[in-house]
């Protein structure tokens, strides 16, 4: 089997059969569809059923824990492609698009991955005007380039069915962490970056589509960004570099995300039970890493005192400061 598409779906049953036309208009002659129902409450089950019914390629498994992460990870289980696409079922990918990716990798066998552009839009592929810039060069860089770029500039990070992986990765580095809820993709897609030959497409591969009613606006809409954020790096940047050589800007980075967001955290908490409470949670959180004394006790005169002027004083110049002249030394 050459090819394996993953599509996660929660509540898809309107995007079933738009998502599976996606997939054969591409052309790819040896695939298999294997979508994952991760708890739907609408005919999407249904919908599928009628696929699996009519195409012996479609597959259809069930995912009874909830999130994205399990479900993709079920999926890529599952999988018996030489190749993993993980498609989302609300989105579009450009004609050619697999093929293309397909084609790097099958040039290079020392590349892990490809990835290529997406568009985000709130309409389909064919009410949304595609950019011009493409050049479909292939563009290779030595790890951990393309991880730390990720890293550093997270606005730059494209979505799961931006890239194509060989099944091997996922034994090399792992699957999808699921204790990450939402940012799982941005976690794995790091990780990927800083271990792993990736390469990139300058091809725009699929349509992002931006509505209501998707999962990751939901999240947005349920939960406060600086916690979900706080997550991913709890749950996989700091395991990460507690297990790994990294480079020097990785930890920089890294240490002035965890001491500024255990600031913004205390200063957002309301009572000063809860703040102490908080704050005690958050050091255990993301230990083995202490917390300098300078900046311990700043955070105590800010749990105390949960003013802004304490928390820019902090978070733009003490933790700036502490990194640049103490952060090779830890």
């Amino acid at each position: 089997m050459k090819l394996s598409v993953v599509i996660p779906v929660y509540n898809g049953a309107d995007f079933i059969e738009k998502s599976y036309h996606s997939i054969l208009n591409q052309h790819v002659e040896d695939f298999e569809i294997l979508y994952v129902d991760n708890n739907s409450k609408d005919a999407s089950v249904q919908n599928i059923q009628k696929l699996t019914a009519k195409d012996t390629r479609v597959q259809l498994f069930t995912q009874p824990k909830q999130g994205a992460a399990p479900a993709r990870n079920l999926g890529i289980e599952k999988a018996s492609g030489t190749y993993v696409y993980i498609f989302d079922v609300d989105d579009e990918i450009y004609p050619e698009a697999l093929h293309k990716m397909i084609a790097v990798l099958d040039a290079n066998p020392e590349v892990d991955a490809v990835f290529g552009k997406m568009v985000k839009s709130h309409t389909g592929i064919s009410e949304t005007k595609k950019p011009t810039d493409a050049t479909d060069n292939v563009i290779f860089q030595e790890k951990p380039y393309w991880g730390m770029y990720w890293f550093e500039h997270l606005k730059h990070v494209v979505g799961p069915p931006a890239f194509l992986y060989r099944k091997s990765v996922f034994d090399t580095i792992g699957v999808y962490n699921e204790a990450i809820k939402n940012t799982e993709d941005t976690a794995f897609d790091i990780k990927l970056g800083m271990t792993s030959n990736v390469a990139f497409l300058d091809t725009y591969v699929y349509l992002y589509f931006k509505h209501a009613s998707s999962t990751i606006e939901l999240a947005k809409r349920k939960e406060d960004l600086v916690a979900l954020h706080w997550t991913r790096f709890v749950k996989s940047h700091l395991p990460f570099y507690l297990a790994n050589e990294v480079p020097i800007r990785y930890k920089e980075m890294l240490y002035g995300y965890l001491y500024q967001t255990i600031g913004k955290r205390i200063y957002q908490t309301k009572g000063f039970s809860n703040r102490k409470n908080l704050r005690k949670e958050l050091l255990q959180e993301i230990k083995p890493v202490k917390l300098p004394l300078l900046l311990r006790l700043y955070l105590w005169k800010l749990t105390i005192f949960p003013v802004s002027i304490l928390l820019k004083v902090y978070v733009y110049y003490l933790v700036p400061f502490y990194i640049k002249n103490f952060t090779p030394k830890l």
